[in-house]
Formats: structure tokens, sequence, C-alpha cells
């Protein structure tokens, strides 16, 4: 009998390993993205964010270029994630994408890695890059790929590569659809006749993506579901409500404490020199996301979830922008207060409400405050970018939030109206993308 049984427990042990063969395809657990550190993805997004820094891609722009990378590292990535769902269906227009083949082994993280070359070539064409930045997304996607071809066979690799590219293409066309293009064509004229409106503030700088509002959301309804009323009435009267918030920014001005330069500095995230204020929160993901450990699924899940909430929050932001078309403070401030005075940060080429870096933290705060609670962490963009060594900790991801959004004051570019109701405008947002998108059928995040 025990000769039996060993025999048995032999040939049970040669079942399971035929099962677990290549042959046998998604029963693997072993290929499950949960199995997968976050480097890959974390390496991509770094390379992306030093892209759109080196391009100039402006601020509403970038956060578009950091949705469609996630997305693309997600839906590479969700086929060997069998507790999730792809996010087709469940924003606009998203067709059904490319599927593995029953049966066969696939790589998710080499899938992933051609999904994301796809799109990021596609999207820096798109921007008419130079020759550098596809040197750069091919030497990075060939790195990657490098990876994977030390542990996986060969042609478990060109099977993912394919199905990858599939995928890239597929998204690519779905891309092209967002109405991105034809807003590059349109002329744009800032309404005159009134002192509340935006004027230049930058002598040679147009208005900046005046059409923003226009492009296709990801999980928000429409882009004027979230606006906030400005409930602020425009007034020349020393009295006036909305005077006393013009005053508060010349104080804050002429009373800066080094910290508060500091602030206005580490959040600055001007495009050219940083990658774009979404960036910003894209980078303190990424070092969110190696200081918690987090597996290469969660780290897929949070990427796809605070992009999308944020380009959604610029979308919004943009679209409230360009509708009131308030005024600048610096603008105000020389007509009413000083003649001379000058912000600590130049004023960006866009009216002034609500403040965009408030909308998009706002929704970022939202996003990863309900995925992981409340964490303590430091922040150290400004050095990763190369542009400043100053680090900023912070207890929880809304304490930076309202940090980036007083930073704007500090900085004399905002009034308090804009920052306040513009927290509360991406909090919206985000709310509406987790409300639409759901990305598995437990609570999002651990």
């Amino acid at each position: 009998m025990p000769v039996r049984r060993t025999i048995s427990k032999l040939a049970l042990m040669m079942l399971m390993m035929m099962t677990l063969s290549p042959i046998s395809a998604q029963n693997n657990s072993s290929l499950l993205v949960e199995n997968y550190d976050s480097v890959m993805a974390r390496e991509w997004m770094l390379e992306v964010y030093g892209l759109v820094r080196d391009n100039t891609i402006n601020a509403p722009a970038a956060s578009r270029v950091y949705a469609y990378t996630s997305i693309a590292l997600y839906e590479g990535l969700v086929n060997g994630m069998p507790q999730n769902f792809s996010i087709s269906g469940q924003i606009p227009s998203l067709p059904l994408l490319p599927y593995p083949e029953d049966g066969l082994v696939y790589d998710f993280p080499a899938v992933a890695n051609e999904s994301i070359a796809t799109v990021v070539t596609g999207l820096f064409k798109e921007a008419n890059a130079n020759d550098e930045t596809f040197t750069r997304i091919d030497t990075m996607h060939e790195q990657q790929l490098a990876l994977r071809l030390e542990s996986i066979e060969q042609d478990v690799i060109d099977r993912s590569v394919e199905l990858g590219q599939a995928i890239g293409d597929k998204l690519l066309d779905w891309i092209a659809t967002d109405n991105y293009g034809p807003t590059r064509k349109l002329s744009y004229e800032p309404p005159t006749g009134d002192d509340a409106l935006w004027v230049e503030t930058t002598e040679g700088a147009p208005a900046l993506e005046p059409y923003w509002g226009t492009i296709r959301p990801f999980g928000l309804g429409y882009p004027e579901q979230c606006d906030e009323p400005i409930r602020l009435d425009f007034s020349n009267d020393p009295n006036s409500t909305f005077y006393k918030q013009a005053a508060e920014v010349l104080e804050a001005s002429d009373n800066l404490t080094d910290e508060q330069r500091e602030i206005a500095r580490f959040w600055v995230d001007t495009p050219g020199p940083t990658g774009a204020p979404s960036g910003h929160w894209m980078l303190i993901a990424t070092q969110f996301s190696e200081q918690a450990d987090l597996t290469l699924d969660r780290t897929a899940e949070m990427y796809t979830l605070l992009s999308m909430s944020i380009a959604d929050a610029f979308i919004s932001a943009w679209d409230t922008k360009y509708k009131v078309n308030l005024v600048r403070p610096v603008t105000y401030i020389n007509r009413n207060l000083r003649r001379n005075w000058a912000p600590y940060i130049e004023s960006p080429p866009f009216p002034e409400y609500p403040s965009g870096h408030s909308v998009g933290s706002g929704a970022a705060q939202e996003v990863l405050t309900i995925m992981f609670g409340q964490v303590a962490f430091t922040d150290r963009t400004p050095i990763i970018n190369g542009h400043e060594n100053i680090q900023r900790s912070f207890t929880s991801f809304e304490a930076a939030a309202n940090e980036a959004a007083i930073s704007r004051m500090y900085g004399g570019i905002h009034y308090r109206a804009a920052i306040e109701l513009g927290l509360r405008q991406g909090r919206c947002v985000a709310q509406a993308v987790l409300n639409n998108v759901r990305l598995r059928s437990v609570p999002q995040g651990e």
C-alpha cells in the first residue's frame, strides 16, 4: 500500500505539471500580474514624464498623455488579472480590445510593454516630437523586452508582443477620436469690453488650449458636470469681497516666508522645466508605489484611476475657465492696488478661475485617499526631475493637495475662491470617475 500511494502521488504531481505547462495558458497562477513587482510600470511612467518635460507638453495636453499611457498599461495587463475588468464599455466609445487566444500562454508584462510603447509613440508623433524622443521610447521598450526574455520563452514573448501591438493599435484608433486633432486648428479671440474679463498677461503668449473643454472625457459624464459657480461678484469697489480677495493675494506676496517661497517653487510644475502639474501627481504615485511595495496590478489600477481623474479635472477646469474668463490677479492689482506689482510666479496664459492646480490636485487626492487611506509620505519630485534639490513631507494626500492649491496664492496667480472651489470641483470629478469606472468587484486598492 505505501508503494502504491507513492506512485499515485508521483502520477498526480506529473499531471499537475502537465496542466501548468505552456499548453494550458491562463491556468498557471505564476503568470498572474499580481505576482510581479511594479518596476516596469514605474520606469515607463518616469520615462513618459521625462518625454512630456523635454517636449514642453502643456498642462492640459500632458494630463491626456499620462491618462492614455496608463490605460495602455492597464489594458495590456488586465487579462492576467482575473478579478479585474477591462475599461472597454465603461468609458465613452472605447471598443472591445484584442483578447488572448484560449489555450495559449502570454506574458502580460510583455503585452503591456508593447501596448505602452505603441501608444506613447503615437502620442508623441501627434505632438511632432523630435527624433530623440522616439529613440528614447525604443530604448525603454527594448530594455523592458530584454528583461522579459531573461525568464520567458521566445515564442511566448512573440505572441505577447503581437497581442500588445494589437491592443496599442486599437487604442490609438480610439484616441484619434477624442477631438484633440480638430482643436489644433481652431483660432480664439478673447472677449473684451468688461474689466472682469481675462486679458493676456504675457506678451506674445496667446490663450492656452481655449477648446480643451471639448476634449472627450474619460469617466466624467460631461465637461460641466462638476462646475463650481464662483459665487463672487466682480467689483472694483475697495469694500467688495472681490477687491479684498485681490488684496489678500497682494498682502501674501508682500510677506512671503522662505517656506512659502519654497512651496510656490515646489508646486510650480511649469511645462518645459517639469513634466507639468499632472506629472507631479503621477510621480507622487510612482514614489508611493515603491514606498508601499505595490504589486504590478495594484500600481496599474492606481495609475489608471489617478490619471483619468486628473485628465478629466483638466477638461472640467478648462471648460469652466473659458466660460467664466476671469481676470488674473496681476491685471486687477495693477489696475486697482499697485501699478508695478508682479507675482512671484509668472501668470500663465489662460483665465484665472478655477485654479487648474487645485482642480487637478483635488481629483488626485480624492482617488489616492479612497484607494489607500490616510498615508504619510515624502515627495521628492523636484529632485527626481533634476529641477531643484527640495523635498516635502505630508501626513496625507489631502494635505499635499491643499498645499499644491495654496501654492498658487503664494505664487500670486490665483484668488482664494479659485483655490478653495477648485479643490471642491476636483473632488467631484474624481467621484464621477470612480462612480463610472470600476476596475474590479472588490474595493479598489488595499
